[in-house]
């Protein structure tokens, strides 16, 4: 849940391949801190070493597009950090969501025609529940490979996606 390890994740995504010097050039930080943390993420699989370079240049590129770390359950500790993960996430994507609300009236009217925000209350079961997230899941995840910036089409922009599906607690009765 690391703030710095967030945004040097999101930067390499959006940027492609970057050393730590290049990172913390962009983020205001130290290559050393920017190198510390990348390393921490490799050990866990979310960045990857990339091309080789001339010279001592160690360029890092992402190394999972998809994450899940619900291990509710597992253990107290782990429990904990899933939530403050999904908390810090979910937090810092939210507010991504209020910043469009806020500025949308300066967008490009063709983006601010194709933006959505959709709310809905439905009664699913639980297996229904599933599939409408794998669902959604899979068409967002087919637009994964435009990860790397040579697979982006002509005015592809970094768009951030957000759906939750959850159930809602019964409604309490009057006594």
């Amino acid at each position: 849940a690391h703030p710095t390890r967030i945004e040097l994740m999101e930067l390499i995504a959006r940027e492609g391949e970057l050393t730590a010097t290049e990172a913390g050039d962009r983020l205001g930080l130290t290559p050393a801190n920017c190198s510390f943390h990348l390393r921490q993420l490799a050990k866990h699989g979310f960045v990857e070493e990339g091309d080789p370079r001339p010279g001592r240049a160690r360029p890092w590129r992402i190394g999972s597009v998809r994450h899940s770390w619900d291990e509710t359950g597992a253990d107290a500790e782990t429990d904990a950090a899933a939530q403050a993960l999904t908390s810090v996430v979910l937090d810092r994507d939210v507010g991504r969501l209020h910043a469009w609300i806020a500025g949308r009236s300066d967008a490009d009217a063709a983006w601010r025609q194709a933006a959505f925000l959709t709310d809905s209350l439905t009664y699913l079961t639980r297996e229904e529940l599933e599939a409408l997230g794998q669902a959604l899941t899979e068409q967002v995840l087919a637009y994964s490979d435009r990860i790397d910036p040579e697979r982006r089409p002509e005015g592809a922009v970094p768009v951030q996606f957000l759906a939750a599906g959850f159930p809602l607690p019964p409604t309490p009765t009057g006594n």
